[in-house]
């Protein structure tokens, strides 16, 4: 059996999130010359390099992709053993990662930011965008709340509905379509830009909870994919820059009403009323089962979820 000193696991961890040593330096308040002597020692124990210099940065070996994941979930649970049973935002130091796109960065977390600065001094956010990775960082703790569209959530994640967001057609102010009543056939006749949210991540093999067989768990990362399905004349990955575009061409597009009424103007877009049935969006928060019974976690939600009542 090998036995590691905890914090070489800690700089392991980092190293392997970062990919530099100057960085996780920065990140563990150590000196570079610290974080190096703790890989030489990793290496020693492991006997494995684990890291290895390249254009990018460190790039990890097999053995180091192999540990990563357990290395990871073992010290998220070290540190919720250890930490205390309550949450005092006032007293707190912790930093909560989140994943959002463009649609809750603009109506949600600047509100969020404020609130934590105002109510957590010692909290710090981190903002990263839904990726194609998502579910891999919620296995390996990287992210701890993610806000979005999710569909077909793999029973391990926990989901918490916010709202659901209604979806309007947008034409720039000067339009012909937008100067006369809107019908689905004008509607149909018009040049479109589609809202594509990309690809949405597949993460194919994903152990169930139940201790079923693996299967595909599909998330939608987009914050309006899957909103149009007609041939469009161009399309974009989401509704913020679809506003821009709409603003400034012929074209016509369907977007999230709150998006949109804080982005139209006289001089830049309208939103389209009537031309049928536009549809909807359920938004969530969604995070991973092992943090259900975390208090920090707890107190994040329930502020987002005051934030949310404003909106």
């Amino acid at each position: 059996m090998i036995e590691v000193d905890l914090n070489l696991l800690r700089v392991f961890d980092t190293l392997y999130e970062l990919r530099s040593v100057t960085r996780a330096a920065t990140r563990l308040g150590l000196t570079q010359s610290a974080v190096s002597h703790a890989l030489r020692r990793l290496r020693d124990a492991l006997d494995d390099p684990l890291f290895v210099r390249a254009p990018g940065g460190l790039q990890p070996t097999a053995r180091a992709i192999e540990i990563a994941p357990g290395v990871r979930e073992g010290l998220a649970h070290l540190r919720g053993a250890l930490s205390p049973t309550e949450f005092d935002p006032a007293t707190a130091s912790r930093t909560f990662t989140l994943a959002a796109g463009s649609y809750f960065c603009v109506l949600l977390v600047p509100a969020l930011m404020a609130e934590v600065r105002r109510r957590a001094p010692g909290v710090v956010l981190r903002l990263l965008p839904l990726g194609p990775d998502l579910l891999a960082e919620f296995d390996e703790s990287t992210v701890d709340l993610a806000l979005g569209a999710f569909t077909r959530v793999p029973s391990r994640l926990n989901t918490e509905p916010l709202f659901r967001e209604e979806l309007v057609w947008i034409a720039a102010a000067d339009n012909p379509i937008a100067r006369a009543p809107v019908t689905p056939e004008r509607l149909r006749a018009a040049a479109r830009l589609t809202v594509s949210g990309g690809r949405p991540f597949e993460a194919l093999r994903a152990a169930t909870a139940d201790g079923g067989l693996a299967r595909k768990a599909i998330v939608e990362t987009g914050d309006v994919s899957h909103m149009q399905e007609s041939e469009d004349s161009a399309a974009v990955y989401d509704a913020f820059t679809a506003m821009r575009v709409v603003a400034g061409t012929d074209l016509v597009a369907l977007v999230p009403r709150r998006f949109a009424e804080r982005g139209a103007g006289p001089t830049s877009f309208v939103l389209l009323d009537g031309g049928g049935e536009s549809g909807g969006i359920d938004l969530v928060m969604l995070w991973h089962g092992k943090l259900s019974d975390d208090p920090g976690l707890a107190w994040l939600r329930g502020l987002i979820r005051e934030i949310v009542a404003g909106i």
